[in-house]
């Protein structure tokens, strides 16, 4: 090979590097700019929702708000359920020991009166009938025991049964 053809080759070969380097640097340049594009349109689609996500987020907050109210609300009525429950479970523990004392004083009534005892024997469970005059006290005289004219030992609904 000749010097000239060797200076062809070495100006050939550059020439090639420098277009080689040329489309390079112009092929990245392009995706540069279109990554610059791609980022700009990403921007501006932030920004056009932003505000609705904003809106979103509020609206969240208001209603995670309203759920913390809810759940207080929910808590004082169950403690107010559970007030009220105790309160009823104290006065029928009240009303039934109540009832047991009354139970006691009937029975105990029962344990004095002899004419009860009397009663008991007979199966007769009505007191003896007192006759009763007009303007005479819906109470019977007390009797002496042994008596038989008294109703000792009577229930309501027995004295109903005398008028």
């Amino acid at each position: 090979m000749s010097t000239n053809d060797w200076i062809l080759l070495v100006i050939a070969v550059v020439v090639a590097l420098v277009v080689v380097a040329v489309l390079g640097w112009t092929l990245r340049n392009r995706r540069a700019e279109r990554r610059r594009a791609e980022a700009e349109r990403l921007r501006r689609s932030v920004e056009e929702n932003r505000p609705g996500v904003e809106q979103r987020a509020a609206s969240a907050e208001r209603a995670e708000a309203e759920a913390r109210r809810a759940a207080a609300d929910a808590e004082a009525k169950a403690a107010e359920a559970e007030r009220l429950r105790a309160r009823s479970e104290e006065e029928r523990r009240t009303a039934e020991a109540a009832r047991a004392e009354l139970d006691e004083r009937r029975r105990r009534a029962e344990e004095l009166d002899p004419r009860s005892a009397e009663h008991a024997e007979r199966g007769d469970h009505r007191a003896d009938p007192v006759p009763r005059t007009a303007g005479s006290s819906d109470q019977v005289p007390n009797t002496v025991p042994g008596d038989e004219a008294g109703p000792a030992g009577a229930h309501r609904n027995d004295q109903d049964f005398r008028r």
